[in-house]
C-alpha cells in the first residue's frame, strides 16, 4: 500500500512538473499619467541666519512635495515558471531610466511650514529653480502570477505581485554650492541611489508570445546626496502606474 501510494505522489509530482511551462522574455514598460515624488532629508535652515551669525544656521528635516517625474522606462529581461492554471512565479532584472524635470521646488518642515530665507527686504519662502535631473538604475524583480483560465483558446488573464530592489545612479544630482549663485549647481555630477518598490499587476497573455500588463509600483529610494540635502542624503517616495508589454520566446 506504501509503495503504491508513493509511486502516486510521484507520478503527481512529475505530471504538476510537466505542466508547468518556463518562458523566457523580452520586457518594456512605460508610466503612465502623472507621477509625483516626495523628496526628504537635513536641510540647512537659513531663517535666522543674518550674515555674521553662522552659528545660528541650523539642521531641519525637509520635505519638497510633489515633486514632477516626467517619464519612467524599463526594458530588460523576464522569466516565467508557469502553469496553463494555478500559481506560478515570475523573475526579471530590468534597466529603468526615471527623468525629472526643470521645476520650481518648495522646501518645508515637518509641520507644513515653509523654510525662510533671510534678504535685504526681509525674510521670504524658500524656493528652488531645481534644474533637470535622471536616475538610472538595476531593477531586479520576483514576483508571483496566477494564471486564470483561458478565453477562447487563445487569451489567459492573470494577477500578480511582486517585490524589487533597485540600484543605481542619480545624474545631474550635483549638490554643494548656492542655488542661483554657484552655475554647477545642479548640472553636474552624481549621486549613489537605491532602495525597492512593490508591486501588483493585472495582465493578459495572447497567442503564447505576447503579455500586456497594468501595473502599480510603490516605490522607495535613498540617494546618498542631493543637492542641497547635503547632510545625511534624502529619501525619494513616489507611486508609479505603468503599461508593460512582455514578448515570449
Amino acid at each position: 500500500m506504501k509503495k503504491i501510494t508513493l509511486i502516486g505522489l510521484s507520478l503527481l509530482a512529475f505530471q504538476t512538473q510537466a505542466e508547468m511551462q518556463i518562458k523566457h522574455g523580452f520586457y518594456l514598460s512605460e508610466s503612465l499619467g502623472n507621477v509625483s515624488a516626495d523628496i526628504s532629508g537635513k536641510h540647512q535652515d537659513f531663517a535666522k541666519f543674518i550674515g555674521d551669525n553662522p552659528e545660528d544656521i541650523t539642521e531641519e528635516n525637509a520635505t519638497i512635495y510633489d515633486a514632477r517625474i516626467s517619464n519612467i522606462r524599463s526594458f530588460g529581461y523576464n522569466l516565467r515558471y508557469i502553469p496553463e492554471v494555478g500559481f506560478g512565479y515570475e523573475f526579471g532584472i530590468y534597466s529603468t531610466k526615471i527623468k525629472s524635470p526643470q521645476q520650481n521646488a518648495a522646501l518645508i518642515h515637518d509641520d507644513g511650514s515653509p523654510f525662510k530665507q533671510n534678504t535685504a527686504t526681509g525674510p521670504i519662502d524658500v524656493v528652488v529653480n531645481s534644474p533637470s535631473s535622471y536616475i538610472k538604475a538595476i531593477d531586479v524583480y520576483i514576483g508571483g502570477l496566477y494564471n486564470f483560465a483561458k478565453i477562447n483558446q487563445n487569451y489567459t488573464p492573470y494577477v500578480g505581485a511582486g517585490y524589487a530592489r533597485v540600484s543605481g545612479d542619480w545624474y545631474n544630482s550635483y549638490y554643494r554650492g548656492t542655488p542661483g549663485y554657484d552655475l554647477r549647481y545642479g548640472t553636474e555630477g552624481k549621486t549613489k541611489v537605491d532602495g525597492n518598490y512593490i508591486s501588483l499587476k493585472v495582465g493578459m497573455n495572447f497567442n503564447e508570445h505576447y503579455n500586456l500588463e497594468l501595473e502599480h509600483a510603490k516605490h522607495k529610494l535613498h540617494a546618498d546626496s542631493f543637492r542641497s540635502f547635503n547632510i545625511n542624503g534624502s529619501d525619494l517616495k513616489f507611486s508609479r502606474t505603468s503599461l508593460n508589454f512582455i514578448y515570449n520566446f
